[in-house]
């Protein structure tokens, strides 16, 4: 019987635990984070017509630090992590800059390495 309180007790953490870090991140933390490594950022809350697309918000911010050193970085949320999934897959099979295409569940992050970096 213990056992299986601990195990319930244990998955509720995990559930709790998971939510708010779903929740957290939001085009808010991003912008916020970018902003505080320098980033010019701007945020687009998309329109619910585009939402129909899948795209729910974007963050794309830029940094100069030379003429020759230029950051860029943007972070787009997808309604589903399938989404941003077939949405990834078909940026590396475009990836005609090398940029750097990272995804976490349902954001997809596109571009230089130090931009994706700075924004996780």
């Amino acid at each position: 019987m213990n056992k299986k309180v601990i195990s319930i007790i244990a998955i509720i953490a995990l559930v709790a635990v998971l939510g708010v870090c779903l929740i957290a991140c939001n085009a808010d933390t991003y912008a916020k984070r970018l902003e505080k490594a320098g980033y010019k950022v701007e945020v687009v809350d998309l329109s619910d017509e585009d939402k129909e697309e899948g795209v729910i918000w974007a963050v794309s911010a830029a940094k100069t630090n030379s003429i020759t050193d230029v950051q860029i970085v943007a972070v787009t949320k997808y309604a589903s992590a399938d989404e941003a999934k077939k949405a990834e897959e078909d940026a590396k099979a475009n990836n005609i800059l090398n940029v750097t295409i990272e995804r976490q569940g349902a954001i997809l992050i596109i571009g230089t390495e130090q931009g994706v970096k700075d924004a996780k």
